[in-house]
């Protein structure tokens, strides 16, 4: 850490006494990354918007990563609107409302942590919806406990206003590979009593008025009987999918044929093998809406796949934060942004769970996080996908493995042993959250929404 004479100190407190230093973030020039940064100072990368980028529907999404060799605290956007000189002539004041002012703002974006650098990196996000027509800059900074203000990152791009009032805010709540349930032991012999079907988590949502879309890996759902998968998941039949299709209103999505890496595949013929092709397995098993998105195994993709997914699907699944607006996911590559909810390590600092060895000692994702992918404003699109629900204990003591404690009132002090698996009372929480006035979709529903049609 740092002493308070170091010279990463002595440059945190000069950056807030420039008498510029409110302009200078916003200086003339797109994707200029400011002064160079030093090794310890918070960082970020944006990745959206791109420099000269033309965007529509009134609304701008910046995204990005962060770094610091500390907890990043905050990452703040300033968006302003440009005169013909590249100046900015005002400062937008609110992330919904569209409104302007000459004095400066800075925006909170919303962060998502990495767990496994304790927060030090991770990625970030910020929507302005309701943008009248003009041309714009994002200038982006994260902050930390030594330095308010860390390099800054601008980018120029311009802004069409919706010709459209707003349309509402959707949600989607998935189930990666449709697990059907959590067991352990050779041919999935452990089967907990307490680790829930995935018909009983349909019943949680259906008393909620909810429902769940179901990534499905073709190769693996048998028509009647459930396959076992390297011993720790039983995987849905075609049966199970039907039932949930036909009793709690669900739908399916793939997520390919063998659940391939991707990237590796050569050919065309192998990669429509394992994304278009699936379509028809789908349609002899009664299940049409399968073109609304493709989940890419694994997260991995290039441009070669995802030109030939785009043909096919509405949109393609990425891990992020769940949040989606319209304008980002109906222009290509049309990722639909997804928020994987895992469990692990807990919360609280004075227990053993928190730092126990498990599986990329991931940390169990908190409810209030999920929830807020579950509130999207108009015309945005919340997406969370959940794996294996469990409740209450079982095993004995703290680890990887098939085992948990969901018992306490507190989610600080849930944990599970694998990071698939994720406490029920946490679940009906993060649930609980949720937007009473955004509607529950699947990829179908808001592709044609949206006007999104594969081609």
């Amino acid at each position: 850490m740092p002493t308070p004479t170091s010279p990463r100190r002595a440059r945190g407190r000069a950056a807030l006494t420039l008498p510029a230093a409110l302009v200078v973030p916003l200086a003339a020039g797109a994707a200029s990354a400011g002064a160079g940064p030093t090794a310890t100072e918070p960082t970020v990368h944006v990745r959206t918007p791109t420099a000269g980028a033309q965007l529509r529907d009134g609304t701008v999404r910046v995204t990005g990563s962060y770094s610091s060799d500390q907890p990043v605290t905050r990452v703040s956007v300033v968006l302003c609107r440009t005169d013909a000189q590249q100046r900015c002539r005002d400062y937008l004041t609110s992330a919904t409302a569209g409104t302007f002012a000459t004095g400066w703002t800075a925006l909170k974006a919303a962060l998502t942590p990495d767990s496994s650098t304790g927060g030090r990196t991770g990625s970030f996000a910020l929507t302005a919806t309701n943008l009248p027509t003009a041309t714009m800059r994002a200038a982006t900074y994260a902050s930390d406990a030594e330095t308010p203000k860390g390099p800054r990152m601008s980018v120029d791009f311009g802004v069409t206003a919706s010709s459209n009032p707003p349309g509402p805010g959707y949600i989607t709540i998935m189930w990666g590979r449709a697990g059907w349930q959590a067991a352990g032991g050779e041919g999935c012999s452990r089967r907990p009593a307490n680790a829930r079907t995935l018909e009983q988590n349909a019943k949680d949502l259906l008393a909620r008025g909810l429902f769940g879309v179901g990534g499905v890996v073709t190769s693996r759902a048998n028509e009647t009987t459930r396959q076992c998968t390297r011993n720790y998941v039983l995987e849905s039949s075609w049966a199970d999918l039907a039932r949930l299709r036909d009793r709690y209103g669900w739908s399916v999505i793939s997520q390919s044929k063998t659940y391939p890496d991707l990237t590796t595949l050569d050919t065309e013929a192998e990669v429509l093998a394992e994304t278009r092709d699936t379509l028809a397995t789908f349609r002899s098993h009664g299940h049409a809406r399968a073109w609304g998105a493709f989940a890419y195994p694994d997260n991995k993709r290039n441009g070669f796949v995802q030109a030939i997914v785009n043909r096919y699907f509405a949109f393609g699944r990425i891990y992020g934060d769940g949040i989606n607006s319209r304008a980002e996911v109906t222009q290509p590559p049309h990722w639909m942004t997804t928020l994987s909810v895992n469990g692990g390590q807990c919360h609280n600092e004075a227990l053993d769970c928190h730092t126990m060895t498990g599986v990329n000692n991931q940390r169990t994702t908190v409810p209030a996080v999920i929830s807020r992918s579950l509130r999207p404003g108009a015309d945005q699109w919340g997406v969370v996908q959940f794996y294996r629900i469990v409740d209450g204990k079982y095993g004995v003591g703290v680890g990887s493995g098939l085992r948990w404690d969901c018992t306490s009132s507190d989610w600080r002090n849930r944990w599970t042993g694998q990071p698939e698996l994720y406490c029920r009372n946490s679940f009906l929480e993060a649930l609980a959250g949720r937007s009473s006035s955004a509607r529950i979709a699947d990829p179908v529903t808001v592709a044609k929404a949206w006007g999104r049609r594969p081609g």
